[in-house]
């Protein structure tokens, strides 16, 4: 029992924290900015957002959308495929590649 009340007061401590401190830019507008970036490179029919995550950040590291697309393709870097973006708070991207 002492657990399950641990358990609760610590979701509500986290859950409250998230909701106290909302990313600065929403999901919606991190995945326009990367549908944008997709239509001006003339790929909106071929490739789409697949998936958006919120990265939290960490020492080091900002808080961020990242999104990938449904198919990794050719990267501007010879030899290396594009998967997605990173969107940063600013509005800021950046191509993920690997």
């Amino acid at each position: 029992m002492k657990s399950f009340a641990f358990a609760i007061l610590l979701s509500t401590f986290f859950l409250g924290s998230v909701l106290a401190n909302p990313p600065a830019l929403n999901a919606a507008q991190a995945a326009t900015i990367a549908q944008e970036d997709l239509e001006a490179r003339g790929l909106q029919d071929k490739v789409f957002i697949a998936q958006v995550i919120y990265k939290k950040g960490g020492f080091g590291s900002k808080k961020s959308w990242e999104i990938y697309w449904s198919e990794s393709f050719p990267a501007q870097t010879e030899g290396r495929n594009e998967f997605g973006a990173r969107v940063t708070m600013d509005g800021k991207y950046t191509r993920l590649v690997r």
